[in-house]
């Protein structure tokens, strides 16, 4: 418990702070996309299909940039018709 709840609380952090990210870069261009869930290290989004592409690049930056380490955090991303 020593060394493993550090480093779940600093990524439940990290993330927390990528979702505040998504959530104002969202906002400030108007677009239609809800985040919708969390579910440890992934977010759910309702998007609508012409939001696709730039939902992509806010979400992958706003997570990928959200803290700087010397290893790089890096996102992989879907689309689908739900979640299965």
């Amino acid at each position: 418990m020593a060394i493993n709840t550090p480093i779940q609380g600093t990524a439940a952090d990290i993330m927390k702070l990528a979702m505040i990210n998504c959530l104002h870069r969202i906002k400030d261009k108007n677009l239609k996309t809800k985040m919708i869930l969390q579910v440890h290290d992934e977010l759910v989004f309702e998007v609508p299909n012409e939001e696709k592409r730039v939902v992509h690049d806010i979400v992958k930056s706003a997570m990928e940039d959200v803290v700087e380490f010397s290893v790089p955090l890096k996102v992989s991303m879907n689309f689908a018709d739900n979640w299965e």
